[in-house]
């Protein structure tokens, strides 16, 4: 009985109203000191860094808040090399300052492939070996050979080149076409070509 006599009276309900004061205060504190030290309304927002050159990106003062990571680099010859391809976090995430921002580029150095061995082989073999090699087909360069669409040389930078010398993917390779019987047929209408001049 006296126990629920203390519980109700004045005294006890004053100490008691000022222990909560008192833990409100203290957790409002707590909470505000974390929200400061954490910066929690304080964020940037991430931008579209894709298509950009890692090099100007680094250089750049506008993107002081930010660090940079390369994740991954990946070969492709359609697009300028050190070209951003992806990034993490995503464009439009809102971070905090200094946040590391992890990138896939384009490889800065070629990977490197074997030629082929191209000779005699039709045009559509080659060009289907040169695809699946990583290297491109370039100008075809018709020359007289019995052999009608077969490889008769394979040409880089005007060169020959032999079959295993590593070169960039991307490569553009000539190739020298034979003309067949279409040889001989250029060949008599020339002849008929001259006898009408002289």
């Amino acid at each position: 009985m006296e126990f629920f006599r203390f519980l109700f009276s004045k005294k006890f309900l004053k100490h008691f109203l000022i222990s909560i004061g008192i833990t409100a205060i203290l957790l409002w504190i707590t909470f505000y000191s974390l929200s400061w030290y954490t910066k929690h309304s304080d964020y940037i927002v991430v931008p579209d860094f894709r298509g950009q050159n890692i090099s100007d990106i680094m250089k750049a003062d506008r993107f002081a808040d930010f660090q940079f990571a390369i994740n991954d680099s990946i070969f492709d010859p359609d697009k300028p090399k050190g070209s951003i391809l992806s990034q993490d976090p995503y464009p439009g995430s809102r971070v905090k300052h200094n946040r590391m921002v992890y990138l896939t580029i384009v490889s800065l150095i070629p990977e490197k492939t074997s030629m082929p061995d191209l000779k005699d082989l039709t045009l559509r073999q080659a060009q289907s070996m040169l695809e699946s090699s990583g290297l491109k087909l370039g100008k075809l360069l018709f020359i007289k050979s019995f052999d009608e669409d077969a490889v008769q040389n394979q040409l880089f930078e005007r060169k020959v080149i032999a079959p295993g010398t590593k070169i960039d993917k991307g490569s553009v390779i000539d190739l020298q076409v034979g003309m067949g019987a279409r040889a001989s047929e250029l060949k008599k209408d020339s002849l008929k070509l001259d006898s009408l001049l002289k």
